[in-house]
């Protein structure tokens, strides 16, 4: 059973705070791909990275770096209750160049759990619930308000805030799933523009389509599909720029067999077609 506390966001940043007592992989609620920032109010999850895990329970903040969102995942535990916290690159950038902090170098050097003693606990659930509490009552210059908590949580973290995690030695099912997901991963990264779906892969990996299907949405998060599109798009953005190409050209030098089909996908994840994109990035 899942209880949705609260969900609000403001430009840039997205709040979540659910509990939820059975085992199933988190649905992000505002942004799929984006940085990252879970806190356990209670129970525990389990933190899987480079085919290692750590254990999330009361008190930890753990941060995800957007570049391993493929590779990390966020899942177990009968019960938890959490606060997550979405943040769009686009705002981190922006916010770091006003702060004069590499926010995204943040994210990498602190991609991990972190457990806060209890003084550290009770100033981050103050800062997390208030957070939740100014976008409830959509007061004045709550957007603002919102931003400032988050980044004096970062800021915390900067002065020392936490101590790392050990590794948890998880051993059992959910451990090979994740290591067959991240192969299958890193597999689809290096062939992209040759796998047209999950019957493709469900060959290459010997694995009934049911069973590939069902791991792969339980480790990433994505279905097989939307990770296949993500690869796709996102190379299909640095191809883009190169004005020799035309955008059938690119379509199809990415698998996409019907430029409308490519044009639909692009427009699904970056928000504008290809050629929108094309001219908005010559005007920077």
């Amino acid at each position: 059973m899942k209880e949705v506390i609260f969900a609000g966001k403001c430009d840039g940043i997205g709040i979540s705070h659910v509990s939820r007592d059975c085992d199933l992989a988190e649905t992000i609620g505002f942004y799929k791909n984006e940085y990252q920032i879970y806190y356990i109010l209670d129970g525990e999850r389990y933190f899987y990275t480079n085919n290692k895990s750590y254990k999330m329970s009361k008190g930890t903040l753990s941060f995800i770096d957007k570049k391993r969102i493929p590779f990390t995942n966020v899942i177990g535990g009968k019960y938890h209750e959490r606060i997550l916290i979405e943040i769009e690159e686009t705002w981190l950038i922006s916010a770091g160049n006003t702060m004069e902090l590499d926010l995204r170098g943040f994210f990498c050097d602190f991609h991990g759990v972190l457990q806060m003693n209890s003084r550290q606990q009770e100033m981050i659930e103050k800062k997390l619930y208030k957070m939740e509490n100014v976008l409830k009552t959509e007061k004045p210059y709550a957007s603002a308000e919102v931003k400032a908590l988050l980044l004096s949580i970062i800021i915390m973290i900067l002065n020392g805030a936490g101590t790392r995690q050990e590794e948890y030695h998880t051993l059992g099912g959910k451990m090979m799933r994740y290591v067959k997901v991240k192969e299958i991963m890193y597999y689809i990264m290096e062939h992209y523009s040759e796998i047209y779906g999950l019957e493709d892969l469900a060959g290459i990996f010997y694995l009934d389509k049911s069973y590939l299907s069902r791991i792969f949405k339980e480790v990433t998060n994505f279905t097989v599909n939307e990770f296949i599109n993500l690869q796709k798009i996102d190379h299909a953005r640095n191809l883009i720029l190169d004005d020799s190409l035309s955008i059938e050209d690119i379509s199809k030098k990415l698998g996409y067999e019907r430029l409308s089909y490519f044009d639909r996908v692009f427009k699904k994840y970056v928000g504008m077609s290809p050629l929108q994109y094309r001219k908005s990035r010559k005007t920077i």
